[in-house]
């Protein structure tokens, strides 16, 4: 199947296409979107104005080259350029360019929440309009490629992971949304619920928080008034985003009533905090802290299933486990080929025969030519699960390849 993206010169451009990418960095060009699709005669000129920065276009949801009124004349050097606009030589996967406009949503999150945080500590009020706009954008990266999205919130740098967590969370509660059932304006509470969901630790010393040893009791004490403060800095705009405000207070209760702050138990616990909890903890375990190494994804779902009846809701936790998959996106696998793969996306009709990427094989440990196989029409299948760690892999390369 051809793929929907093409690269295009900035003249080729025409009111209809839909833009897929702008090559280098979002914050030189003057499109706050990543993708939109051109509509009127002042963006067409915008985009034309950007000279020879790379371009693609996704014929999937907008105007072809072939089929624009505006095509060059068939002369012989324009004949040329449209061949190879035609069949490009695509520098990566189409799953490699989701990563890669993932992860300029990821980064754009990331300023998002370090202004908010920032702000939260000075006393200023939260500019809640920003979190709008930054959940739209996540909220798209979802619906193009959900498995790119979660897959890129996962990947923390040290330093980030107050950030990114919230970044991670907004993902998660969105994703998980969508397959609830949520959509819309729900979908959107969601994902500002859950960028905002641990402001309150802006209440928190750093030295607490990157304590690498066991909290004492007093610390664990600070730890747990986060919700209450959180709370009391998003009770200003509480009649426009209950969902966050709800969620910021109650995502540490648990359902058998042990939680707090409150220690609601069952349907006393909103699903959307309920949700809050199971994407909270499932990202809290995976990520790297300065007191432990973070779980494989794997792991992770193992231990949560053990937790489920006292922590989480079991309907949701069983959709979100779905949702994940077994070998969760970027989940490092062993093939009963003796090849190293990345688990790219789930699999149609089992969790337990994604799309993978395999690019080593293990009896000589010497890299291949990547190769990439739906697990589920193929007689190859997966036979272990691998620790990138110690194996000098770049993970988030091997992802956008």
């Amino acid at each position: 199947m051809m793929s929907p993206l093409k690269k295009v010169s900035s003249a080729q451009i025409t009111e209809g296409m839909y833009i897929y990418k702008i090559g280098g960095k979002w914050v030189d060009h003057p499109f706050w979107k990543l993708s939109f699709l051109v509509t009127d005669s002042k963006t067409l000129r915008t985009m034309r104005a950007l000279g020879d920065r790379e371009i693609w276009i996704d014929t999937s949801k907008g105007l072809d080259v072939e089929s624009t009124p505006h095509e060059p004349s068939a002369t012989s050097e324009n004949a040329e350029v449209s061949a190879v606009v035609r069949e490009p030589a695509l520098p990566h996967t189409t799953f490699g360019l989701e990563v890669l406009q993932a992860e300029a949503v990821r980064e754009r999150a990331k300023g998002v929440v370090k202004t908010l945080f920032r702000d939260a500590r000075m006393g200023k009020a939260l500019n809640v309009a920003a979190a709008s706009n930054i959940v739209e954008e996540l909220s798209d990266a979802i619906m193009r490629n959900s498995a790119a999205m979660l897959s890129v919130v996962r990947l923390k740098k040290k330093g980030d992971y107050t950030y990114l967590h919230s970044v991670a969370v907004a993902a998660l509660m969105m994703a998980l949304g969508r397959c609830l059932g949520f959509d819309g304006g729900a979908l959107t509470d969601l994902g500002i619920a859950g960028l905002l969901h641990d402001i309150g630790k802006v209440g928190i010393s750093d030295t607490i928080l990157n304590k690498p040893g066991r909290l004492s009791p007093l610390e664990m004490t600070s730890v747990r008034l986060h919700p209450q403060t959180g709370w009391d800095i998003l009770r200003g705009i509480s009649n426009s985003y209950p969902v966050a405000l709800d969620v910021c207070l109650h995502h540490h209760e648990k359902v058998d009533g042990s939680g707090y702050p409150d220690k609601l138990a069952g349907d006393a616990i909103s699903r959307a905090a309920r949700m809050g909890a199971i994407c909270d903890v499932y990202d809290a375990i995976t990520s790297d802290r300065p007191y432990k190494k973070g779980w494989q994804p794997v792991e992770a779902i193992r231990r949560m299933a053990e937790w489920q009846d006292g922590h989480f809701d079991r309907e949701i936790f069983h959709t979100f486990v779905k949702m994940i998959g077994i070998y969760p996106t970027g989940t490092l696998v062993r093939l009963q080929s003796d090849r190293l793969a990345v688990v790219l996306t789930q699999g149609q009709s089992s969790t337990l025969m994604p799309t993978v990427r395999a690019f080593r094989s293990l009896p000589s440990n010497q890299d291949i030519e990547p190769v990439v196989l739906d697990l589920e029409d193929q007689s190859d299948s997966i036979v272990g699960i691998e620790d990138p760690a110690g194996m000098d892999l770049d993970m988030p390369t091997l992802l956008r390849a």
